[in-house]
């Protein structure tokens, strides 16, 4: 196994709850099945970078490739697909995050793992990316019963990644901070 820095595009069906509750059970499969296919389709058509994995985790999807691979604007990909979903009526949050992953040279691919009457799906290594992405995109909700205000939908640029592109904000915008993780809101 090797340890290399890589970059993670999570994009996230941000209101999937209150779409599920709000209407009957059909119309909330039939925009959830939507969803998935504008996202399996964007990667087939335009994928991020090569190579590359993805994870379809239920309410979103996860990117990474590693920061030597072949890719076009991280930035303007999640931009242009956070717009391809909100002109169908998704609000989404997407997050780029940086950070060292764990990759097996020998076997990339997720694997299972026979644990008795269950089956273990491993579909990440240890990866920063992936971690950082998910504490962002947690931190994206709020709890209403708590009175707690999340950052909402938007897009989010994990500081490391920002500074590992070779970019620099255009002004000094507020840093989201969410479990040692920093990061600027890039849009709503």
């Amino acid at each position: 196994m090797l340890d290399e820095n890589a970059f993670g595009l999570l994009i996230s069906y941000h209101s999937l709850e209150e779409d599920e509750y709000a209407g009957e059970r059909a119309d909330f499969i039939q925009r959830y099945v939507g969803f998935a296919a504008l996202l399996r389709a964007r990667l087939t058509e335009q994928p991020p970078g090569m190579p590359a994995r993805a994870v379809d985790l239920g309410h979103a999807l996860y990117v990474e490739l590693l920061d030597d691979a072949e890719h076009g604007d991280l930035v303007s990909w999640l931009r242009g697909l956070r717009s391809a979903l909100g002109e169908q009526g998704y609000r989404t949050a997407a997050i780029l995050s940086f950070g060292a992953a764990w990759i097996d040279a020998a076997e990339p691919r997720p694997d299972s793992v026979d644990c008795g009457a269950l089956k273990l799906t491993r579909a990440s290594l240890p990866s920063e990316p992936l971690r950082r992405a998910l504490l962002a995109e947690a931190a994206t909700h709020g709890d209403d019963e708590e009175g707690i205000a999340g950052w909402g939908p938007g897009l989010y640029l994990d500081v490391d990644a920002v500074e590992a592109l070779g970019r620099k904000p255009k002004n000094e915008p507020t840093i989201l901070c969410s479990g040692g993780a920093r990061f600027y809101r890039a849009g709503s």
